[in-house]
């Protein structure tokens, strides 16, 4: 017997889906008008666009490869869900695969992520 995904599942994985293939348009239907974005303690991020603007800006120095999904978790009381992974990039300048350890955690209204926080440690991104 096949569970059917939430609506919140669904959007997280087209979220992540879109994101490999830098199909922004897609990308943005998973997003309220406002979202709010964070990375690690960077400035916090207000807005689809600017969403857009900061991986565009990532994507000039890395392109996003299929992440290693360690766990999946839904909290459908909360209208959440955390996702656990590592994360693997190819590095531009060299061609380099690197890793990144990453939980991002997306918070919804209906079927739209309003808050999207990534704890993440990029610092491999800058390392020779």
């Amino acid at each position: 017997m096949s569970e059917t995904k939430s609506p919140q599942l669904q959007t997280s994985e087209t979220l992540f889906g879109s994101m490999l293939k830098q199909d922004f348009e897609t990308f943005s239907t998973c997003l309220t008008d406002d979202v709010f974005y964070k990375v690690g303690s960077g400035d916090p991020i207000h807005g689809k666009q600017g969403v857009i603007d900061f991986l565009k800006s990532l994507y000039t120095q890395v392109t996003m490869q299929p992440p290693n999904t360690l766990q999946v978790i839904e909290l459908p009381e909360k209208d959440q869900v955390i996702y656990e992974f590592d994360t693997n990039y190819l590095r531009l300048k060299d061609n380099k695969v690197i890793h990144f350890a990453c939980t991002d955690v997306l918070r919804f209204t209906g079927d739209k992520i309003k808050e999207w926080r990534v704890y993440v440690d990029i610092s491999p991104l800058y390392k020779d």
